[in-house]
């Protein structure tokens, strides 16, 4: 595979860049540079970081983006101020300062945002299968399978992303003689799921005996599942309580509707 990728990328005939390239190499350098600065101050941020990771962003293209987002939101508050100038009304340039870095902050955190949003999804969602792919390594450890045979064929059970990033990890920690659930392990403190984490250090203290790991995976498993349930349970009741608010205003707002002329005609007598 890799040296048919190779061979695909020599054969492949170089043309133009385009706009949109031109634009994610200028992000990505102007990102790299700000990133080493961010570094060496001691500033890595983490949490960002593990959504980009969990999203497949890269996180130069990211901070590049944050950059050309908060000088867009600085020149708009220039822009708002000169226009002002323009109308003859008279505000301190301190005040129009301030306006300008407090738009450059808050365009500079939309991609904080949306990274946020999309990472906390796909997290549910690899959660979720995580939770059934432990129930399969059990199964498969059941059958006398063991734990390093099980990992890999549990994995391909599913298509999904999830999946194939935990069968990739597990294949390449296998060939590489490295530990699977340290692999597994570092997988979880990349991409932010502290499910994984705790499972990769559990299996670690356990890893000599099968019977253990089986139980780990099972328990585990049985964890996840009661969390997901929570969380389902919790978020049918936030929408119950937003359904009970929205009859009780059309209900409000229905008597009025009905009492508005007898009010009206009662206070003309």
């Amino acid at each position: 595979v890799a040296l048919a990728r190779i061979d695909a990328a020599h054969r492949a005939t170089p043309t133009a860049p385009s706009a949109p390239a031109i634009r994610t190499g200028v992000e990505q350098q102007l990102g790299g540079w700000i990133g080493d600065q961010l570094r060496r101050r001691g500033i890595r941020y983490a949490s960002l970081r593990q959504d980009l990771a969990m999203t497949g962003q890269s996180y130069d293209a990211t901070m590049g983006r944050k950059t050309g987002l908060a000088i867009f939101g600085f020149l708009l508050g220039v822009l708002l101020l000169t226009a002002t100038d323009t109308l003859g009304a008279s505000v301190p340039a301190a005040g129009w300062l301030l306006i300008a870095l407090v738009l450059a902050a808050v365009f500079c955190f939309v991609p904080d945002i949306d990274a946020r949003s999309a990472a906390r999804r796909r997290r549910a969602e690899f959660t979720r299968a995580l939770g059934a792919y432990l129930d399969w390594v059990s199964l498969q450890m059941s059958g006398q399978a063991a734990a390093e045979q099980a990992l890999p064929d549990a994995a391909r059970i599913g298509d999904g992303w999830p999946l194939a990033l935990i069968r990739a990890t597990v294949t390449h920690a296998t060939r590489s003689g490295v530990d699977p659930w340290l692999a597994l392990a570092d997988l979880g403190e990349r991409i932010g799921v502290s499910d994984l984490v705790e499972l990769g250090a559990l299996v670690q203290l356990v890893a000599h005996d099968g019977a253990q790991v089986r139980d780990t995976f099972t328990a585990r498993a049985a964890s996840i599942r009661a969390e997901e349930l929570a969380d389902a349970e919790g978020t049918a009741g936030k929408r119950d309580q937003s359904m009970l608010l929205a009859q009780i205003l059309l209900g409000v707002g229905f008597a009025v509707f009905v009492g508005y002329p007898a009010v009206t005609n009662f206070l003309r007598i």
